[in-house]
């Protein structure tokens, strides 16, 4: 592998596999994961386009010994990243009122959306390409926020994106001396299998605006909420 090589969670659909298919575009090296590849035909697809820019991984980010493995291979093959985006996500749909609350849904919203991440970082960061400055993105969600007016609904989501965000918040203020600069990013509300056919961005401008504000991130605005169309919002 050569150039700047960025690792991508959840890549076999929606948002994770825009952000591959247009950091291939881009030039970059992928390192797609997912836990499925026999279903992943898309991601499959493009590997053919991208053969010698694009890496498939199995790994579940709720195991942390997937991410433990993968992380000892990539180390074992000398691999550096210049940017880690944490995209996997799971939404507890049917958790819309304290009294009738699936636990193990709500469970699933940490495992994939909060602690998934958590150990990757602690896994993957020495793997980070230090001798520039190197990027963590979380994909998160407005709906994390303790500052904005929230509406009643999805408990597990909202909890374990709010808990995202202390992530960006924790990391960045440990990492910053380090070169490592930390972003979350809202995607917007998304045409995908999680946002429904009825949301309001398409999946392209979502992906575009996530990459935008990657590349502006810095060691100035690390452990900062951003959406996808550039707007700063509180956390």
């Amino acid at each position: 592998m050569n150039n700047v090589v960025v690792l991508i969670t959840g890549a076999n659909r929606g948002i994770g596999f825009e952000l591959t298919k247009q950091y291939l575009i881009s030039g970059w090296t992928v390192i797609a994961t997912c836990r499925n590849l026999e279903s992943a035909v898309d991601l499959v697809s493009l590997k053919g386009q991208f053969p010698d820019k694009l890496f498939l991984e199995l790994m579940d980010i709720t195991c942390p010994e997937n991410i433990k493995t993968l992380a000892g291979k990539l180390s074992e093959e000398n691999i550096k990243l210049d940017l880690i985006v944490n995209n996997a996500g799971y939404l507890d749909r049917e958790n819309t009122s304290i009294h009738s609350i699936d636990y193990a849904n709500a469970e699933m919203c940490f495992k994939v959306n909060s602690l998934g991440p958590l150990y990757l970082t602690h896994c993957f960061l020495p793997l980070m390409n230090k001798k520039s400055l190197c990027k963590i993105a979380v994909i998160s969600s407005a709906m994390g926020s303790l500052s904005l007016e929230q509406s009643v609904d999805w408990y597990g989501y909202r909890m374990s994106k709010a808990a995202a965000n202390m992530l960006v918040v924790n990391l960045s203020k440990e990492l910053v001396n380090d070169n490592v600069a930390v972003v979350a990013v809202h995607p917007g509300w998304v045409q995908t299998d999680m946002g429904g056919s009825t949301a309001s961005e398409n999946v392209v401008d979502s992906a575009l605006g996530i990459m935008k504000v990657i590349r502006n991130l810095s060691i100035d605005n690390t452990g900062s909420l951003y959406s996808f169309n550039g707007e700063k919002l509180p956390l």
